[in-house]
């Protein structure tokens, strides 16, 4: 074992350890996900016959990736704009309040952002547009809002409140108290200290938080699938073009949803340090009103409030429904209807399917989460302890993108690479896995990174210096100490492979997820067998986000 350890820690092997971990890097990440372009440029002019002067409705077409376009954009924009307003104080109670169950709270704002997000969509689709969630308790007999644009905001404002909320809470925990601290001590009402001190300094916070949120809105295909009706986004555009075999137009749409996300991914990196938020003058009554003891109580009160209904009970309203319909309707009584009878007893055998879905779905998420922990480790050292320059700033930019483009777009991307051009992959588990394996990617070594950056070097050059290999040493000592956040690192990047939806659909084939068989379900009408796939899914993300916490915390 020792022989072996140290030629594997020979400057040959590790040269040629390099090699491999960059070769899957560009070859399996960069090239597929970014293979849209080349699609579209060397079949530009059958992209043109179809978008812009199809023989038989013109630019029909291109008007309708405009609309499409122009729809996503509104929708991330309003969703964005409604998460800084109900997440920022969210994100200043986390960080600078201590209050029983605390940590609870903390949990539960995380959960939207783990829940897969068809099931997120039918819960809140149940919760919003049907007479079985709120509008029951208000004595209507149809839902709140019908399926469209209104849903669509409501769903993704749910899924994208998390992003705000932690990027901003990250940004106020890092700040020093003391100048809060001397602000007050020479007069200033705690409102004007957060106005002046405290909000200026979390502007890198807030333009990341709302680039990721508006960046999420804008790609979201699970959720915005079931509770659109016939309201389509670009992404969902791109879904129906690819079912229905007009490859031109989707790869079009993919392409410029893909330019869109690289933008939006360069301005977070960018803008968040070269611009203020201006300071106006000062308004002493209505602050020191603010300020007052009874106005930050109501305050709380009323951010939990807003985030209980709008965000976290909406989330988690499938729980209510598959409860209250188990054993039959709560209307007519009929058995034939409940939850359990769907799907353990009816002909159309859902527990099977079922079955077989939540096997392809742990399959796919755990052959997912061994190959980008085997590749994504060894590239993580190498951004960490490699001194490459410029080099380790573009590598380290580019493993960002599959994180920033609309799943739909980028399943599309790979569809075209592995399948339509090298005839490699057929659609079904393999595709899916190779799809899965890229948006995942960043989710294993970005915080793989940070934790090697946090190893104090000098302990592993103290083991090699008393003569263990490289090999050695990574194995007896730096293994050891970053266990806890492999784990967490691994069950993110599970987690997140186990709620995909939209890069799914367009490489599936007749195999199912289980996200995938709710978004089924749900158009075939079937909401108490959707209902208890939804239940499931949430079940499994809450338990690995209680893991993630306890390692994390550990």
């Amino acid at each position: 074992m020792p022989n072996l350890e140290k030629t594997l820690s020979s400057p040959k092997f590790q040269k040629l350890a390099v090699y491999v971990v960059l070769s899957f890097f560009v070859i399996f990440i960069i090239i597929p996900t970014l293979f849209v372009f080349s699609a579209v440029f060397m079949n530009w002019n059958t992209v043109v016959e179809w978008v812009f002067n199809d023989p038989i409705i013109g630019d029909a077409r291109f008007q309708f990736m405009q609309l499409t376009l122009i729809r996503s954009f509104q929708i991330a924009f309003i969703v964005t704009i409604i998460d800084i307003i109900i997440g920022l104080p969210m994100a200043v109670i986390l960080a600078r309040s201590n209050f029983r169950f605390k940590q609870y709270l903390d949990t539960m704002v995380d959960l939207p952002m783990v829940v897969p997000t068809s099931a997120l969509g039918f819960s809140i689709f149940l919760f919003w547009g049907t007479s079985s969630g709120i509008s029951g308790l208000l004595g209507l007999e149809s839902g709140i809002f019908s399926p469209g644009p209104m849903l669509v905001m409501m769903a993704h404002v749910a899924f994208t409140y998390p992003f705000i909320v932690r990027s901003l809470k990250a940004v106020i925990e890092e700040i020093d108290q003391r100048l809060e601290y001397a602000a007050r001590t020479l007069g200033a009402p705690t409102f004007t200290v957060f106005r002046t001190i405290t909000l200026p300094l979390t502007l890198e916070g807030l333009i990341a938080g709302s680039i990721l949120a508006f960046t999420r809105s804008l790609g979201e295909t699970g959720a915005t699938l079931i509770v659109s009706g016939v309201y389509e986004t670009a992404p969902i555009v791109v879904v129906t073009w690819r079912k229905l075999l007009q490859i031109p137009p989707a790869a079009f749409l993919s392409m410029i949803l893909v330019i869109i996300s690289v933008i939006l991914l360069t301005a977070m990196r960018v803008l968040s340090r070269r611009f203020g938020i201006p300071l106006k003058r000062i308004y002493p009554k209505p602050e020191k009103l603010l300020s007052s003891e009874y106005a930050r109580k109501m305050r709380n009160i009323m951010t939990f409030l807003v985030f209980l209904g709008i965000v976290f009970i909406p989330s988690i309203y499938t729980i209510s429904y598959a409860a209250v319909w188990w054993n039959g309707s709560p209307y007519t009584g009929r058995i034939e209807a409940g939850v359990y009878y769907q799907v353990f007893l009816a002909p159309d055998n859902k527990w099977e399917k079922l079955l077989s879905a939540l096997g392809t779905s742990l399959a796919i998420a755990t052959l997912t989460t061994i190959i980008n922990f085997t590749l994504g480790l060894p590239m993580a050292f190498l951004l960490a302890r490699r001194k490459w320059g410029r080099v380790r700033e573009i590598i380290d930019s580019m493993i960002d993108i599959p994180l920033a483009i609309p799943t739909s777009a980028l399943g599309f991307s790979i569809f075209l690479f592995w399948n339509r051009t090298l005839h490699l992959f057929s659609t079904g588990f393999w595709l899916i896995l190779l799809v899965h394996i890229v948006f995942t990617y960043p989710y294993m070594v970005r915080p793989l990174i940070a934790i090697v950056e946090s190893i104090d070097p000098e302990i592993e050059e103290a083991a090699r210096s008393l003569g263990a290999s490289a090999l050695t040493t990574f194995r007896t000592v730096t293994l050891p100490s970053i266990k806890s956040g492999i784990l967490a690192a691994g069950i993110m990047t599970f987690t997140r492979s186990l709620s995909e939806t939209g890069a799914t659909i367009i490489v599936m084939g007749i195999d199912r997820t289980v996200p995938v068989l709710i978004v089924d379900w749900v158009e075939a009408q079937a909401l108490q067998a959707a209902s208890f796939a939804s239940l499931i899914l949430i079940l499994i993300s809450y338990v690995s986000l209680v893991i993630i916490r306890h390692i994390t915390k550990e």
